[in-house]
């Protein structure tokens, strides 16, 4: 604010009609102009005496002090203005802050289960089976759809129960099978591995 405008508004400052865009500029420079803030004080002076008169109060005796005190309470409530504002801006970040972190966290659960649902339809039903070796799988029959359904039953027979123990046994019995045979293989490959070393020698 220059000398010509902060003088244009020491009426409107005496007046209390300052607008609130240009108070804290002209305070601003009532404090740091001696040339200016003495105009102030002979202006205030004789407004606020003339008022005095007028209406039949006691005179003040330090017009200046009084000057310096409602100027010390405008810039006052100029900073709590201040405050309030930037407490009310730092309510709205925070707000939109936390709102963030909010949609970022829905925003990574919703892409999780898109990526988990989408490995789960590229690999099929039971993925696994296919690595399977085929020595391992001893039928064509699907154990896990097999399982599934008894153990939704709500009663097992005894009759059931004991087809379920057979079928269990038949295949522990197949699994040693074909483990004997396994180790049979490889005791047989020994043996010639043997002969042929001791014919060589």
């Amino acid at each position: 604010m220059n000398h010509l405008e902060a003088q244009s508004y020491i009426m409107p400052f005496i007046e209390d009609k300052i607008p609130e865009a240009k108070q804290e500029d002209f305070v601003l420079h009532m404090n740091s102009c001696p040339k200016c803030r003495e105009e102030l004080e002979i202006y205030y002076t004789l407004m606020v005496g003339m008022k005095q008169i007028d209406s039949k109060q006691e005179i003040a005796t330090d017009f200046s002090s009084d000057l310096a005190l409602r100027l010390k309470k405008l810039e006052h409530h100029l900073k709590g203005r201040k405050r309030r504002k930037f407490s009310a801006f730092s309510i709205v970040i925070a707000g939109l802050v936390a709102a963030i972190f909010v949609f970022y966290g829905r925003a990574l659960v919703k892409v999780y289960d898109f990526e988990q649902d989408r490995k789960l339809k590229s690999q099929g039903n039971y993925y696994f089976h296919r690595e399977l070796d085929d020595t391992i799988l001893l039928s064509e029959r699907d154990r896990v759809n097999e399982s599934a359904k008894l153990i939704a039953e709500p009663e097992v027979s005894i009759f059931r129960k004991i087809d379920v123990y057979r079928d269990i046994k038949s295949h522990i019995d197949d699994v040693d099978r074909i483990g004997i045979d396994i180790f049979d293989d490889r005791e047989i490959k020994t043996e010639e591995g043997n002969d042929e070393k001791t014919s060589a020698d």
